[in-house]
């Protein structure tokens, strides 16, 4: 991806015990995550940081549509994302992401959340996504009616 300021939150100078972030991500956002899964999308996203003692809590929450290919005709069609996530971030000496809490430099103290807006759409995309019956492209529709 494209390094940008847009997504990176400054935890080191975080002065209240919360803090709002909100994107629109749209095909430029999706374009620009170098995955494959979603390359098109409007998704409104918001992100709650909470300053805890010795940690940060991360909640986010996405609305919106993506753009996938349908398992049957392998057309594009649009995906409903209606998700949360919760990310726990600390500071601390060196980076680390086990998964369950990121540790990022204390003499950094920046964290860039684009990757992670990114995966939490991507995680909540139904694992089988088909067009609605009757809305296949070409002749697939009715091919599958007659079999």
């Amino acid at each position: 991806m494209e390094k940008t300021t847009e997504f990176v939150i400054n935890l080191k100078e975080q002065t209240t015990d919360v803090a709002e972030y909100q994107w629109t991500l749209d095909d430029g956002f999706f374009g620009g995550i170098e995955a494959a899964v979603v390359q098109q999308g409007h998704v409104d996203a918001r992100l709650a940081v909470h300053k805890t003692s010795g940690a940060f809590e991360l909640e986010f929450r996405f609305a919106g549509t993506v753009i996938v290919p349908c398992d049957r005709c392998l057309e594009d069609m649009s995906q409903p994302i209606d998700a949360e996530g919760e990310l726990r971030v600390k500071l601390g000496d060196d980076y680390d992401d086990d998964g369950e809490l990121v540790t990022i430099p204390y003499s950094d103290g920046k964290l860039d959340v684009a990757w992670y807006l990114y995966e939490f759409i991507a995680l909540n995309i139904p694992l089988r996504h088909v067009h609605d019956d009757g809305q296949c492209g070409g002749d697939l529709d009715e091919i599958l009616d007659n079999n």
